[in-house]
């Protein structure tokens, strides 16, 4: 079951909802064939959810803001469900850089 986040930003106000991360119930009986991840797009200062396939390349996707291709690296992954469960504070704010980034969950999608 996936989760719908909304990222906020303490030290500028940054805010955007509706980010999902994870995998619906079909795509998991699929044995974890896809899932979504979030990246920051440093081109348009916001977060992006990315659907990602296992054992594949990182794809070539564009932002949903401006239309230029998004760079899908470790650094900007945001690293969110880790094995010792979820990190939800202190990432990179996409607006300001600052370490003040959180997401709360704000529902499930299935």
């Amino acid at each position: 079951m996936g989760l719908v986040l909304t990222a906020t930003c303490e030290g500028c106000g940054f805010q955007q909802p509706d980010l999902r991360l994870g995998a619906t119930h079909a795509q998991i009986a699929q044995h974890d064939v896809c899932h979504r991840d979030l990246y920051r797009a440093s081109c348009c200062n916001r977060v992006q959810s990315v659907l990602l396939y296992l054992g594949q390349p990182l794809p070539e996707v564009a932002c949903e803001g401006c239309g230029q291709a998004l760079v899908l690296t470790a650094e900007t992954r945001y690293r969110i469900a880790t094995m010792k469960g979820e990190v939800l504070e202190g990432h990179a704010c996409p607006g300001c850089g600052s370490q003040t980034l959180s997401f709360q969950q704000t529902g499930k999608f299935v």
